[in-house]
């Protein structure tokens, strides 16, 4: 999650991080990737929750707050005072 603030996620990537995130708890509990068990299974047998989304949208917040409070030519744009 390097640099994580700073990505840009699409529907595809949502996809792509559930999946990376659910293959720790997948190969602790010895399910193969052929056994049909559902991510929701997985997740109540390791007592967890997803939450890298969670994670990224919280530095994402984070990092645009530690932003904004600094004094540069991108604060005003995104704050509409300067249209470009």
């Amino acid at each position: 999650m390097y640099a994580a603030e700073t990505w840009t996620l699409r529907k595809v990537d949502h996809r792509h991080l559930g999946s990376s995130e659910m293959w720790p708890w997948t190969r602790m509990e010895n399910i193969s990737w052929t056994d049909r068990v559902r991510n929701w299974g997985v997740l109540h047998s390791v007592k967890e929750k997803r939450n890298i989304l969670h994670a990224v949208t919280q530095r994402k917040a984070t990092w645009i707050g530690n932003f904004l409070r600094g004094n540069c030519l991108l604060t005003h744009v995104i704050g509409g005072e300067i249209n470009l």
